[in-house]
């Protein structure tokens, strides 16, 4: 399958496999490969992929071009394999992927032990190995302890890999339990979660080695067990509950004819007990070394890292759920306030003076009735994302989307002191992307668009309109209406802008006066302008 393989300066890369017919590439976020710097433009090229697995590149108006091999292309130009393109500081190859098999070679260590004895390299102990004696004995002895020694530190290094990057807390729980298995008298255990209170909020299930029978005790973690943690969060090892004096007086210890166990605090990084690890054996006393509680107790304190890195990474989750449900409708500024001072949202507004900017696409509910509804999604997705990242791009605020159309606010909520300036570049970028979507509309399939533009700036009330319940920032007043008149009077590809607007211009913009029109609730005729952007390509950005 036809692919791209993307580096940067810095070292890193990307892969990205071609699937569509059309590729979009840029820096916006409504591109199928977003490369985010500066020096890619919002909407910089394409890659079209033909049937027989051709590929070509094209250009689409950016500024900084698309090289080929080295050489600035014009053109749709091929892409043969190997060929390789560059955008800004990006680099992408085109490649054909071949599907290898992919040979898996697994390594064998021999046991240290076995070699020692048997002179080579075996799968287990034989059941009767020959007892060495004298020295040779003292050796064996030494060699197991250092070889359990070994096998504990790699319970400790595989608990760290396995811990790293779990978000949840189920996650952890799973994790824990089969690392503790892995400490070879642990016939049961669990995780148990406090809340804020202390109390217990969560058990995790029961893990048995084997399955248990049908008579197996319950685990019933003794109160003076938890009450000893609580107070003292410090490991306990029990070598023998009938015989420990410190759970004498436990009668959930002689009921559950519990032998051997260990229990572990989960401290947080605040030295708050988050929750407790528990392991034990019914059946032999001893079950368990002071070595095997210090591994379980490092895992446990792992654990409880893992359990403060899922709940920040939780919280993390939902503040960003919320921004991006912000960001899609609100420009960064009022984002920022927002998240600033969300004590501040109610109802109520201010006078401000704002431009306001109306952009709708032209015939697009004849156009709609003979595509497929999936296209028609399809296409309003794309176009919206498109324009809201050149709303925002240039200072606006996405106030609303009206079916096909858009409303934009430039003045509201902060002024930038141009904000006349920012809305008709956003409607010439506006009117410049649609003129690039279309030059790619054959290959997609789909119909081209047109789209009217209308801008008129004044007085505006600005602020939370709504119920208590459901807020919407939005602008209201006459200077709205006008704007929305405006647009109505635009026909494809033409952009109109009132008096009061022309006069926030500087002469950098190319302006044409029309014959003054009249519109819906103005008793005379509104002076209007073209801005003849196509003219003033050069201020598109």
């Amino acid at each position: 399958m036809p692919r791209i393989t993307i580096t940067s300066p810095d070292g890193k890369g990307g892969i990205l496999v071609l699937t569509k017919t059309v590729t979009t590439i840029g820096r916006g976020n409504a591109n199928d490969l977003v490369l985010n710097d500066t020096s890619v433009s919002r909407f910089h090229a394409v890659l079209k992929l033909g049937e027989d697995g051709s590929l070509v590149i094209a250009d689409r108006g950016s500024t900084n071009g698309v090289l080929v091999n080295g050489q600035r292309i014009s053109a749709e130009t091929p892409l043969p394999d190997g060929a390789v393109a560059r955008i800004g500081i990006y680099c992408l190859k085109y490649e054909r992927e071949d599907d290898g098999a992919l040979v898996v070679h697994r390594a064998e260590i021999p046991s240290a032990l076995n070699q020692i004895i048997h002179g080579g390299p075996r799968e287990a102990l034989p059941s009767a190995p020959e007892t060495p004696t004298g020295t040779a004995a003292e050796l064996v002895q030494q060699v197991r302890r250092l070889e359990r020694e070994n096998y504990l530190l790699t319970v400790l290094y595989d608990a760290g890999k396995a811990l790293t990057g779990k978000l949840s807390a189920d996650d952890v729980a799973e994790q824990v339990m089969q690392l503790a298995f892995r400490i070879e008298g642990v016939e049961r255990g669990f995780m148990m979660l406090f809340d804020e209170q202390g109390r217990v909020k969560r058990q995790s299930d029961v893990r048995y080695r084997r399955q248990p029978p049908t008579h197996q005790p319950q685990i019933i973690l003794s109160r003076s067990i938890l009450e000893r943690l609580q107070a003292d969060p410090a490991p306990i090892l029990i070598a023998d509950a009938s015989q420990d004096e410190r759970f004498a007086a436990s009668e959930s210890l002689k009921i559950s004819g519990l032998r051997s166990a260990m229990c572990a605090p989960l401290m947080s990084a605040a030295g708050k007990l988050l929750g407790v690890l528990y392991v034990d054996n019914l059946e032999r006393a001893a079950a368990f070394t002071q070595e095997e509680l210090n591994v379980f107790s490092l895992v446990a304190a792992q654990a409880a890292a893992a359990m403060d890195n899922a709940r920040a990474h939780q919280q993390l989750a939902e503040q960003a759920v919320h921004r991006s449900a912000l960001e899609r409708f609100l420009s960064p500024e009022v984002v920022e306030m927002v998240a600033a001072n969300p004590q501040d949202v109610r109802l109520g507004g201010v006078n401000q003076k704002a431009s306001i900017l109306f952009a709708d696409i032209r015939g697009f509910t004849a156009l709609s009735e003979r595509l497929a509804p999936e296209q028609v999604v399809e296409i309003l997705n794309e176009y919206f994302t498109r324009v809201t990242d050149v709303v925002f791009d240039h200072g606006g605020t996405l106030d609303k989307y009206l079916g096909d159309g858009v409303m934009a606010v430039f003045g509201a909520p902060f002024s930038k002191g141009n904000d006349a300036a920012n809305a008709a570049r956003a409607a010439m970028a506006i009117q410049a992307l649609v003129l690039e979507l279309n030059r790619d509309s054959r290959a997609r399939q789909w119909p081209e668009l047109r789209v009217g533009v209308g801008i008129n700036t004044g007085a505006v009330v600005a602020g939370n309109i709504g119920s208590p319940r459901r807020l919407d920032y939005t602008v209201v007043g006459d200077t709205v209406n006008v704007a929305a008149r405006l647009m109505a009077h635009a026909v494809g590809g033409q952009i109109l802008i009132s008096q009061a607007t022309a006069d926030d211009l500087d002469s950098a913009f190319n302006l044409a006066p029309l014959t003054p029109i009249l519109v819906k609730g103005k008793s005379e005729p509104v002076p209007v302008f073209a801005v003849r952007w196509m003219e003033s390509a050069g201020m598109v950005s």
